[in-house]
């Protein structure tokens, strides 16, 4: 899946041609990268044109990881092996010289919030939700469940290899401008 062609209708996708093609570690067969969402999109811009930014990818590392899921017809969680592709990689040369590597997902806030209240066991149902209520709460648990199995292993990855990982939510995104990606 490393970044593949996008297919989800709900959201801005498209074809990013960067102005700095020497820059991404690799171009799809169209000469750019696929972004997924319009706040990828606006990493990547940011990324192609910061001049401090010294190489970057979008879906370009692969980190296995095991996933806990319920398995209903035996009633018992059970691990999947999964592949994980965080949104981007990049090396930045640092005001001291120095050169980070970084590694970045990009994610809402709510979706941050819930798996800190997962990790933490807070995930409760309101009383007398609607079936779309407890729809979206089960939606929400699962997206929480996933991402913090990802998370994990992203984190020891990073630990390992001496990358820094980053969640980047709309508050970095929206203020852009005036802010660096740096950790």
């Amino acid at each position: 899946m490393i970044n593949s062609r996008p297919n989800n209708k709900n959201y801005n996708q498209g074809l990013y041609i960067p102005v700095n093609k020497q820059k991404v570690l690799k171009l799809n067969n169209k000469g750019g990268v696929w972004y997924r969402s319009s706040w990828e999109k606006k990493i990547m811009i940011y990324l192609d044109a910061n001049e401090s930014i010294i190489s970057w990818s979008a879906e370009g590392l692969e980190i296995p990881y095991l996933s806990k899921e319920y398995d209903k017809d035996n009633d018992a969680v059970k691990g999947i092996k999964r592949r994980y592709y965080p949104d981007f990689y990049y090396k930045i040369k640092m005001t001291d010289g120095s050169i980070r590597e970084v590694i970045a997902e990009v994610k809402p806030m709510k979706e941050v919030k819930n798996v800190e209240m997962f990790n933490e066991g807070n995930f409760t149902i309101p009383p007398n939700p609607s079936n779309k209520k407890l729809k979206n709460l089960e939606y929400d648990f699962k997206m929480a469940q996933k991402n913090s199995a990802k998370w994990e292993a992203m984190e020891a990855f990073s630990k390992m290899k001496g990358i820094s990982f980053v969640i980047v939510t709309e508050d970095f995104i929206n203020n852009l401008s005036s802010r660096t990606m740096r950790k």
